[in-house]
């Protein structure tokens, strides 16, 4: 079991969940990020969800000698999504903002294991909540409007150990 596992499945769950305006999904923060990649022609707003896991607590509970019982490893991950929009009206900006969001945390409801089927790897997810910080809207050289936010939740991996 691995961060980087975690990640890459978080990652493929997002990248399939077909959520408005939301272009790029990295499992790691890039150097750069470039809001034309992946866009379609004509969209006004454009979204990159970043994966980022901010720290963990791994956990052993023994049922019956050394090498017998389960290991509990609770990741708290933070999916940073930055949105970039070229509406001049701030609250068309805020619709499109609020849709992205809400695509994204509705799929994470709906399979709390995030396309595991085995649950081998990720036996739960965005339980027992959902937590969310949002950052104030910017406009860049009079033009994009940017906003942030972070969607924070724990993964849970149980197995043998």
């Amino acid at each position: 079991m691995s961060r980087a596992q975690v990640r890459s499945q978080l990652s493929t769950f997002l990248s399939g969940g077909n959520i408005t305006d939301l272009n790029q999904v990295f499992t790691s923060f890039p150097n750069r990020i470039d809001f034309q990649k992946d866009a379609i022609a004509g969209q006004k707003s454009r979204a990159v969800a970043v994966i980022f896991i901010e720290n963990e607590i791994e956990t052993r509970l023994a049922l019956g000698g050394e090498h017998s019982g389960v290991k509990r490893i609770d990741y708290n991950v933070a999916v940073q999504v930055f949105h970039h929009s070229m509406w001049d009206d701030g609250t068309k900006v805020m619709d499109d903002f609020d849709v992205t969001l809400d695509g994204i945390k509705d799929l994470l409801r709906s399979d709390h294991r995030f396309g595991d089927t085995t649950g081998t790897l990720i036996w739960q997810g965005a339980e027992p909540a959902i937590d969310v910080s949002y950052g104030v809207p910017k406009k860049i050289n009079g033009a994009a409007t940017e906003t942030w936010a972070a969607i924070r939740f724990t993964v849970t991996q149980i197995f043998n150990a």
